[in-house]
């Protein structure tokens, strides 16, 4: 059986949608699945896939099309849900057959695993790799936030922001697998960090709904703030509030001059969480998906 599956086009949906893949070589013993994405090299160790770059690729029609996924409104789909659910019913839908319910998951290889592992002797404190930027300005955590939790644990953690150190999504991955802990926004991480285990990871959110980009054993920010539209991102798009507010954010996506949402989560919480980590065996912990420590 040969399947042709096109993904979204951006890198945390890339991620998400990998649960797609996973869930057709559950269901088909016999399968040959090409995958489309802008992201070929998330996909390196996966057998029985044949993975095209979208710039290398002319093809207009494709068994799977996974581009569609955000005009579903997956902030605002009752009963909210995850959105690699979200592509796993959109794949049913296109296929007209049910699939296996899998999570997102990306394999590293020895090599990358020893080569982050060596990286992260470097830093002489114990490691918390952190993802600072976003795609859109409504997921950001203050800065002066950020300084403040980077110079009360001076000394203690160590810290390396993803968005800026250089590295390829690999080995930010890698970095994460195999790092302390990791705070991060919607963004490409989140959905990463989950898809190769890391663990201790953090979550800051307020224009996002927390059900539908978070993952289970991840730490939960998430704080109702006094703007009345939270939740109202979806993605970066403007349009990710309830449509019947749509007029009001125009081509920005935020009707405050900064999110109020962000600024709710105080770095006095995401301290209190950091400081019970190293007595917080995730592996051994069953932890509700939506624990929100705020």
């Amino acid at each position: 059986m040969n399947i042709t599956i096109r993904l979204p086009d951006s890198m945390g949906c890339t991620v998400a949608s990998t649960a797609v893949i996973h869930s057709l070589l559950d269901e088909y013993s016999n399968i040959s699945i090409c995958v489309i994405t802008p992201f070929p090299d998330l996909f390196l160790g996966l057998n029985n896939i044949d993975i095209i770059n979208c710039k290398d690729c002319f093809m207009d029609t494709y068994d799977i099309d996974l581009r569609a996924y955000t005009k579903r409104r997956p902030h605002n789909s009752f009963p909210y849900r995850p959105s690699y659910i979200h592509m796993i019913e959109m794949a049913e839908e296109q296929m007209n057959h049910k699939l296996p319910i899998n999570q997102p998951q990306i394999f590293l290889n020895e090599e990358e695993d020893l080569w982050a592992k060596k990286e992260i002797e470097k830093f002489p404190y114990p490691l918390i790799w952190i993802q600072s930027t976003s795609t859109s300005s409504n997921r950001l955590w203050p800065d002066n936030y950020w300084k403040e939790l980077k110079h009360t644990f001076l000394g203690i953690y160590s810290f390396i922001d993803l968005s800026i150190a250089g590295y390829s999504l690999r080995e930010s991955l890698a970095i994460a697998k195999h790092s302390f802990s990791g705070i991060c926004l919607d963004s490409f991480m989140v959905h990463g960090a989950a898809a190769v285990n890391a663990k201790n990871t953090l979550v800051l959110l307020g224009s996002s709904r927390p059900e539908c980009v978070t993952y289970p054993g991840q730490y939960i920010f998430y704080k109702e703030s006094i703007c009345d539209l939270q939740p109202c991102g979806m993605h970066g798009y403007f349009n990710g509030c309830e449509q019947k507010h749509e007029h009001l954010f125009h081509k920005q996506n935020c009707i405050h001059l900064s999110p109020t949402c962000m600024s709710s989560i105080s770095v006095g919480d995401v301290i209190k969480v950091i400081n019970s980590l190293p007595n917080n065996n995730l592996s051994n912990t069953t932890k509700n998906q939506y624990d929100y420590t705020c």
